[in-house]
């Protein structure tokens, strides 16, 4: 490990040093694969027979289990399809499933309307644009002035009264 807490151990200096690293011993052919990639009708290993001192039964008369675990190399082999343990498993592993089916589902759709988003941001960005484009012609149509240059252009007489229709009183 390279990271200890210091004791003081009798017999041992007030410094600490770490241990070097162990180097690993030579691997031999036979011993180059792990013991779970063996071929499935292969006998166990030693590590998998049973231990005599896990099979002493217990104060009630049985014999407690030993933990079945699925290794890597069963997946690969395809041992893990035909253990009970999978088996009684299949339904947290098909709810696992459909979860990251429903998460991929929920990260498109929010693509889609993250895109449909943007359109209508650029579609009102656009409308205000022409909104006030076309405000600001009606605008100069309607002044007096640009009025009575149009009626003049087309030819169309304008009779103005000279004094106002209404008067202000104080």
């Amino acid at each position: 490990m390279l990271f200890r807490k210091r004791h003081k151990i009798a017999g041992q200096e007030a410094g600490w040093e770490p241990e070097p690293p162990a180097v690993p011993a030579a691997v031999s052919d036979e011993d180059a694969a792990p013991p779970d990639w063996r071929e499935p009708d292969a006998p166990p290993s030693p590590e998998e027979s049973p231990d005599p001192a896990e099979s002493v039964p217990s104060a009630d008369g049985q014999v407690p289990r030993r933990k079945k675990g699925i290794r890597i190399g069963q997946f690969f082999t395809g041992g893990v399809l035909s253990q009970d343990e999978f088996t009684r498993r299949l339904p947290v592993i098909v709810y696992g499933v459909f979860l990251m089916l429903l998460y991929i589902a929920n990260g498109f759709h929010l693509q889609h309307k993250h895109s449909e988003l943007d359109r209508i941001a650029d579609e009102l960005k656009q409308l205000k644009t022409e909104a006030v484009t076309s405000s600001a012609v009606r605008m100069t149509l309607t002044r007096q002035s640009e009025i009575e240059r149009l009626l003049r252009e087309r030819g169309i007489p304008l009779v103005q009264d000279g004094a106002p229709s209404h008067v202000i009183e104080d």
